[in-house]
Parts: C-alpha cells; structure tokens; sequence
C-alpha cells in the first residue's frame, strides 16, 4: 500500500512538472535542451562524436524543411535535395567570389531557395501523387545537372577552398566551432517551423494534407497555400545548404543527389511525419545509428536497413508521431458562461453584418434586407456528359428564411450545392450571391463572400482535433500575413488567441465545448455533424448550405438539430437545407424546392409542397408503375 502511495506521488510529480514545462515558451525549451545537448557533446572531447553531431543538425534542418513540404502540406517531393545544392552554391560563390563573411550569405542563400521553392511550385501547384513526384524528381536532377555544366560555378570539379566562418573576428574551424553554430541554426530553424505549424498558416496546410477539397470549400486557398509549403521548405533548405557548404570546404554536384532527398524524406517518416521532435530523433537515428553500427563493417547497412523495417512494422506512424489532440485547449482563456455563448455570437455576427452591409452600400452595390432575394438561380445546368445532373433549375433563396431542396436520391441536389459554392462550373446559367455573380470563382473565395456549407458526407480533418477543425473554418476571417506568424508577433499571437476564443464559442454553440480537444475520429457521428456545422458557421457566413446534416441521427439527435439550425435563422444567417428526413424539412422549412432528376417540379410553402401530386409521383411513383410492379410480382 506504501509502494503504491508512493508510486503516485511520483507519477502525480511526472504530470506536474511535465505541464510546467509545456507552459514555457518553446524557444526557451529549445535554447535549454539544445544548450544541454551541445554543452554534454562538447564535454565528452571526442571529435569524431563531434563531427556526428554536426551531421545530425545539418540533416535536421533538412528535414525540417521537407517536414513543411510533406509532413504539414502532405505534397510528395524527391527532388529536396536541389534546395540543398541551391543554398549551398550561393553562399560558397558569394564566399569565394565576392569574400562575404559566411554569416552575411545565409539571408541571400534561404532568399534564393525560396524563390526556387516558387519557381518549383507554381506550375505543380494542381498535381498530386506520382506526377508530383516525377516533377519534383526532374527538378532536382535538372539543378543538379545545371550546376554541373556550369563552368562560374567549377563545373564538375565544383568550388573548392570555401573559406572558414568568421565570427567578429574569429575563425570558427574546429568541430566544435561548427557543432556551436549548426545548434544555434538549428534552434532558430526549429523556433521558426514550430511558430508555423501552431498559426493559421500551419493549420491551412495540415487541411488540405487531410482532405483538400473540404479545405477549399471551407475557405482555405489551396493553390497559395501550396506554393508558400514550396517556399519555407525551400528556405530551411537554403539554410543548412549554406552550412554544410562552410563546414565541408569544398562542394560539388555529388554531394546533392536523388539518394540524399531520399535520406532526407526517411528522416521525417522514420521519426514521425508533422512531428518537429520527430524530425530530430529520425536525423538521430538515420545520421547515427550507422556510425553506432560501424563495427559491424559491411554488414552495418544491412542491420540498419533490417531495424528501419521492423520499426515501420510495430510503429508505422514513427518513433515521435505528432499527436494534435489537447486535454486541456482552452487553458489560459478567459471563462464564459455557458448562456452568454449564443448571446456573445449573435451580437459579434450582428455586427459582422452591418460593417459588411454599410461596405456594399458605400459601395453602390444593392444590399438585400430580410425577405429580399440572397441567392438567386437562373437557368443552371450542369451537365456530365450524355447525363444532366441539373436541368434549368431557376429559384430564388430570400435573406432570413429557411429554405430547403428535396427530392429522390440522384435528383441533382448535391450537384446543385456544388455548382453554387464553386466546385463544380454550371454549363450554363448564372448564380449571384448578394447581386454579385460567383460562376468561375474558387471555392475559398465565395466562403470568404459569405456562404459556407457541409458536405453529404462527413468531411471533417480527422487527424485534427475538434477545436482545430472549427479554427480552420475561420481561416478567411484573419489576415495574419507569413512573416508575421514565422516570428509569432504580437499581433498574431493576438489573432490565435481570438481564433482560439471563437472556436470555443461555436463549440459551446453546438454543445460540443466539453470534447474540444479530442481528435474528430473520436467523436460519434452525430457529434461529428455538429463539429461541422460549427465549422461552417465560423467564417460568419450571410448563407449556410447544409448538405443531409440529420443523416445517421437518431430521432433525439434530430430534435437536437432542429432547434440548432433554429438558432442559426435567429442569428441572421440564411439556411439552404438538404434532407431525406421529410418531418425534419417540413418541421424548420419556410420554403421548399423538388428536384426530380434535375428538374424543378415544385416550389412553395411546406403546405403546399405535401399536397402537390408531383411531388407524391416523384416520391411515391405513378399509379400505373405501381400496378407493373405488382403484376411482375404475381
């Protein structure tokens, strides 16, 4: 009984000064463990560890700039290896050349390999899987090939006697000068990377990791988004491109090929993909572990290749796997009571409101007031082929109302919802939201006019937690610009802590306060509707589309959602409803459409809509198709 007091006294400590450490600001845990790690290295004497340990931080930097590109944006690229050569060319060049100081190259050689990141990334921005690949193969072996025929840079011989660093004065040339100064980079590289992975940067790309077509259509601008993962990885590879140019005295187009970018993408898989930690043990393991092995002679690479396979076997997800759920997300916000929730959204959504309208009408564009047209519909078709999913579909949605589309399954609904938020192109009509047209425009551009949606089925970013998938939904409202969120300035900390603050309210709004920081996958299904209803409503949209939201309820949870989209209208906000279940739609409905493979057939009030013979045939069949059927069941 004693050993187990004791025993949970100690455990109770663990936790405590566990927490009390995860409250330090990260550089400071950063600056303490690296400090400890560089100042036992450089105790131990021993160069030759020395020299190991400078290798682990140049590949960590490297696959901390591949982490961005993979394990944050989850685009595949085997051509990494061309930023690292590209970093590296520039500051040896500016060394030797120009005889600038190592420390002066560093801005111009991340500045260059950012702008090959773009140059790599705008014309690959609409590719996904092998050809991403191949594309981004051709491009390392291109710069590869490029700077082995260029003669300015030494061609195949490459350049030779790049000088020491110098340091106010003093040369750093010893193993432990370079193991001093490839921490301190590595530190700020680190610093850097974690500021954007906990931004709206860093949640942007781990959406459209999870499931790009939900991320635009909840307003995160893929295409951008994208390229910048092309531009940061590209600049952490400049930064450690130029270090190993320094330190090694000597490059050529060697030392930059496919097997390091393959090295490199081991490194973030091997340790954990997204998991800045990761990345350091994997740099440990990849980088050390042979050197450890060396003794073994030529069968080193055998053993090691044997123990990197049996570890993806037990722990395919890797040795420190980033894990985005959080026990306690709200920790350090002011408290709210729980009746003042609805309240405090309804007055910020008001105000939202009035800024926008008195802009449109500053603007001399007509403002719709309630019971005027919001969305209007003319003559859409949308067409796959030889088959129209939607056939001349005209209808108008009034600003305040509830309005609903029905109809038997393949009837175009959903098409329709697609056509409207930029998904899909109608072949012809016109759509106007507000009195402005949005046919052509992306999806994340007509979330940020002012409608949002869900989808038929749950499109949730699952690896992410439930507070998190409601923070990216509020993506369009902030304006934190890159540089502002690699630095963590105040204003930005000041817009996380507001994003963080909404969040929590459109949780409680929904009811779903209390399992914010669990992963979505935990959730039940019909929680995992609510989270995106709450997504959906971040962005402070003018209209909602709900695509199916009770499917899979049962009828409490119906009764549930009833009242929240009741809530929603009370808020100002418009509602276009999709769903099968008919005393749902008829119960929260001012106004329905029947869509019958494309058609409109029928519009009108929820009165109306039951008694009308069309819409039963549509339904229910014609009399005479139910006697055929029965005569072939005789």
């Amino acid at each position: 009984m004693i050993d187990r007091l004791a025993n949970h006294r100690v455990a109770r400590t663990y936790v405590a000064t566990r927490d009390q450490l995860a409250r330090l600001p990260f550089w400071v845990r950063v600056i303490v463990i690296l400090g400890a790690v560089g100042g036992s290295v450089l105790a131990n004497g021993d160069d030759y560890v020395t020299a190991v340990g400078v290798s682990v931080a140049t590949y960590a930097m490297l696959g901390l700039g591949l982490n961005i590109v993979v394990g944050y944006a989850g685009l595949l690229d085997l051509g990494y290896a061309a930023f690292f050569a590209i970093g590296a060319y520039t500051s040896a060049l500016l060394m030797t050349q120009a005889h600038w100081n190592f420390f002066a190259t560093l801005p111009l050689a991340v500045l260059f390999t950012g702008t090959a990141g773009a140059i790599l990334g705008y014309p690959t921005l609409r590719l996904r899987s092998d050809y991403l690949a191949i594309v981004t193969l051709g491009f390392g072996e291109m710069t590869r090939i490029t700077f082995n025929n260029w003669d300015y840079a030494g061609g195949p011989n490459g350049i030779l006697q790049i000088p020491w660093p110098n340091f106010f004065g003093y040369e750093l040339n010893t193993q432990g000068d370079f193991f001093i100064v490839g921490l301190a980079l590595l530190a700020v590289a680190m610093i850097f990377a974690q500021n954007l992975d906990h931004s709206r940067l860093g949640r942007g790309w781990v959406a459209i990791r999870e499931d790009e077509f939900a991320a635009e259509s909840v307003g995160v601008p893929s295409l951008r988004l994208k390229l910048f993962a092309y531009v940061m990885g590209g600049m952490w590879g400049g930064l450690a491109g130029a270090f190993f140019a320094t330190r090694i005295g000597a490059i050529d187009p060697t030392s930059f090929t496919f097997q390091l970018s393959v090295l490199v993408l081991i490194v973030i898989v091997l340790g954990g993909i997204g998991s800045l930690p990761g990345v350091i043990v994997g740099a440990l393991v990849v980088v050390a572990m042979p050197e450890v092995l060396r003794e073994f002679a030529d069968r080193r690479l055998l053993i090691f290749a044997v123990l990197l396979i049996g570890m993806m076997l037990v722990r395919p997800q890797g040795l420190w796997p980033r894990i985005r759920r959080k026990p306690k997300p709200f920790y350090g916000l002011e408290e709210e009571e729980s009746e003042d929730v609805a309240d405090k959204i309804l007055r910020e959504h008001q105000v939202q409101m009035e800024e926008r309208d008195r802009r449109h009408a500053a603007a001399g564009r007509q403002v719709p007031q309630r019971g005027e047209a919001l969305l209007e519909v003319e003559g859409v078709v949308q067409q796959f082929g030889g088959l129209r999913a939607v056939d001349n579909v005209t209808f108008e949605v009034y600003r305040g109302e509830i309005f609903s589309i029905i109809g038997p399954n393949g009837g175009g609904k959903t098409t329709l919802f697609n056509c409207i938020t930029g998904v899909q192109k109608p072949k012809r009509g016109k759509i106007r939201f507000d009195g402005r047209s949005v046919v052509g425009l992306r999806p994340h551009v007509i979330v940020s006019r002012g409608i949002g949606r869900t989808f038929q089925g749950i499109r949730l970013f699952k690896q992410m937690a439930v507070f998190e998938n409601v923070m990216v939904g509020l993506y369009p409202r902030h304006r934190t610009m890159t540089w502002q969120a690699m630095l963590h300035t105040p204003g930005e900390r000041n817009d996380e802590v507001r994003t963080l603050q909404e969040s929590r309210r459109w949780l409680g709004f929904v009811g779903l306060e209390s399992v914010a920081g669990r992963l979505a996958t935990e959730l039940s299904y019909a929680d995992q509707r609510r989270v995106e209803i709450a997504r959906a409503l971040a962005a402070h949209p003018h209209l909602v589309l709900f695509d199916e939201p009770a499917a899979g309820m049962n009828p409490t949870e119906k009764l549930e959602l009833v009242g929240i989209i009741r809530k929603i209208r009370d808020l100002g906000i418009t509602v276009v409803l999709i769903d099968h279940d008919m005393s749902l739609v008829m119960r929260v409905s001012d106004r329905i459409a029947v869509l019958d493979h494309g058609v409109l057939i029928a519009i009108g009030k929820p009165a109306e809509i039951q008694q009308n013979p069309l819409v039963i045939e549509a339904y229910l069949g014609r009399e005479e198709d139910l006697v055929e059927e029965q005569a072939e069941g005789a």
